[in-house]
Order: structure tokens, then C-alpha cells, then sequence
């Protein structure tokens, strides 16, 4: 009774500990991206990153927090004309920093854009999922969080960076 009590424990332990990195979870899609940076497979990485979606976010999130502290109309009429200017050179930017990071993810990375997620397990984040989306937070660090979507293939895809607002 003993050992199948035993065996009983380890089979549980075994099932919860594989069931946070089962296939169609963040965590599983976080562990497939780091293998695929760990291969310098920048098509497999860019399965879990929508590059466009992530830099459109960067920018929409700059330019919403210079609104909030916007004083004069002068600085409206700026914020304005930086909107304009930024949608107009947009889709070159975006094509740009995919051609970047796709370089980064082939070469060797002398530059570090990827050495911490790949030097980081992917037990070394938090997940909170709610439906759909998911936040993840590196655990002991959130200054930067990224938010993840489901695709309708089922995989998890990183849409956006979250960055610390300064106090």
C-alpha cells in the first residue's frame, strides 16, 4: 500500500508539474520560442511574437502618456502633428525592426537583444491568464511584462510590451 501510495504522489506531482507547459498554454508557447531562439530559428520565434503588433503598441502607449501631461494647446498641436508623422512612416518602421530582429534571432547575438529569455526557464515567469489574453510578469521583475493572445491556431502569440509607468 505504501508504494502505490508513493507512486500515487509522483504521478500527481508529475501531472501538475507538466500541466503548466501543456501544449495550447502561454507557458508551452514561451518554452516553444525559447527553443527556437536557442536554434536562431527567427521563422519558429516569429511565431510567438507579432513584431508589428508590439511596436504599435509602443507607440500608441508614448504617445498616451505625453497626452496625459500635456500643458498648452501648443503641445496638442505637436502631439498632433507627431501622430501624423508617426502613422505616415509606420509601416517602414515596422518592416525595419522585423528585418532587425530577424537578424538578431539568426545571428550569434553578439548584441544580447535575447540573452535573458534565453538563459531564463519558463518557470521563471508568472502567467496570469484570463480567457484569451495572458499577462506575464518575469518573476522579481516587473518592469517590463508583455501581454500574450491565443491565436486561432492555439498557440499564444506576445502582443505588447508593458512597461513600468515612472512615478
Amino acid at each position: 500500500m505504501n508504494n502505490s501510495l508513493r507512486l500515487a504522489a509522483a504521478l500527481l506531482s508529475l501531472f501538475l508539474a507538466s500541466a503548466c507547459a501543456l501544449q495550447g498554454t502561454p507557458r508551452h508557447s514561451l518554452g516553444e520560442l525559447r527553443n527556437a531562439l536557442l536554434a536562431h530559428n527567427a521563422e519558429d520565434a516569429l511565431k510567438y511574437v507579432d513584431v508589428e503588433s508590439v511596436v504599435d503598441h509602443i507607440i500608441e502607449d508614448t504617445f498616451l502618456s505625453k497626452e496625459s501631461g500635456m500643458k498648452t494647446n501648443s503641445n496638442a498641436l505637436g502631439l498632433a502633428l507627431g501622430r501624423s508623422i508617426a502613422s505616415a512612416l509606420l509601416p517602414q518602421a515596422r518592416t525595419l525592426i522585423r528585418k532587425a530582429v530577424y537578424a538578431a534571432i539568426e545571428s550569434d547575438d553578439q548584441l544580447g537583444y535575447f540573452s535573458q529569455i534565453r538563459k531564463a526557464s519558463v518557470w521563471y515567469f508568472s502567467i496570469e491568464e484570463k480567457g484569451d489574453t495572458a499577462v506575464v510578469t518575469p518573476r522579481g521583475d516587473d518592469k517590463v511584462r508583455f501581454k500574450m493572445e491565443r491565436t486561432v491556431e492555439g498557440y499564444w502569440k506576445i502582443k505588447q510590451l508593458i512597461f513600468e509607468k515612472k512615478r
